[in-house]
């Protein structure tokens, strides 16, 4: 994919790619699906079927975009396996996946639950290894791609009550950094993105906490929670020509609270 566009439109544009995003269906990921398909991708929604994927990518195709929906378990090696075969039948191609799935499973009593870390090192970091082993081969034989990791500021900072959340969260952004060295010289660029507090059902215990929330945005220098189009915007650039030489690095979208004194 080069970066030799002639045009700013073209920079940013998805056009002609296939683009998997698990986890697609609410929240973040759904935001990230969302701006693919407003870029020109193809859009693949990966998720739980209690999530409902199909419905999220038939409201994507009702904007006029294209997109499809397809239940899968991240946690799941068969499942992860379907998944991707499915694409390469229909679509003959992967070009950009976002290994978004995630959950915070910690018990706040007790932050560093074993038990906890187990499942969140299944769902973060086990997961995003096994579809790297199937998804990657296939975009570098197609000439390349960029495969992206949902990450956290959670994995930047300490945490009192989310402790494993943030352990695995700084775990998956260094398997992205692997990624990028490992399969650099066969075209795939990969970096983490970690959002701050994003205005979804998942952070609703702080935004829908007028104490939590006045904590938050006081440590937030832009004084404001960011949203799910505003990290699917940085999924753009990361995808698109505009983004084809950034690669290895963890791209932190918190309105300044990382910088914050």
């Amino acid at each position: 994919m080069s970066a030799s566009v002639s045009t700013l439109e073209g920079m940013f544009s998805c056009a002609g790619q296939v683009a998997v995003v698990t986890g697609g269906a609410t929240g973040i990921g759904r935001g990230c699906a969302e701006a693919l398909a407003a870029a020109g991708a193809t859009v693949v929604i990966a998720g739980l079927a209690a999530s409902e994927p199909e419905r999220a990518a038939q409201e994507i195709r009702d904007d006029g975009k294209t997109a499809i929906g397809m239940d899968c378990d991240v946690t799941d090696g068969a499942s992860l396996t379907t998944l991707v075969q499915g694409i390469v039948e229909r679509f003959g191609r992967i070009d950009t996946v976002l290994a978004n799935a995630g959950a915070a499973l910690d018990d706040p009593s007790a932050p560093d639950d074993l038990e906890d870390l187990d499942r969140m090192f299944d769902l973060h970091v086990r997961s995003v290894v096994r579809l790297s082993q199937r998804a990657l081969p296939i975009m570098a034989d197609g000439g390349g791609g960029a495969f992206l990791v949902m990450s956290s500021l959670s994995g930047l900072r300490g945490n009192r009550a989310i402790g494993s959340y943030g352990i695995t969260k700084a775990a998956n952004a260094q398997l992205a950094r692997n990624v990028a060295v490992q399969w650099g010289p066969r075209g795939i660029r990969s970096n983490a993105l970690s959002p701050g507090v994003i205005a979804t059902d998942f952070a609703r215990p702080i935004t829908g906490d007028p104490d939590a929330a006045r904590t938050r945005l006081g440590k937030t220098p832009l004084g404001r929670f960011g949203t799910p189009a505003e990290i699917g915007a940085a999924v753009v650039w990361l995808a698109s020509p505009g983004g084809a030489f950034v690669s290895g690095q963890n791209i932190v979208i918190d309105g300044g609270t990382l910088a914050a004194d």
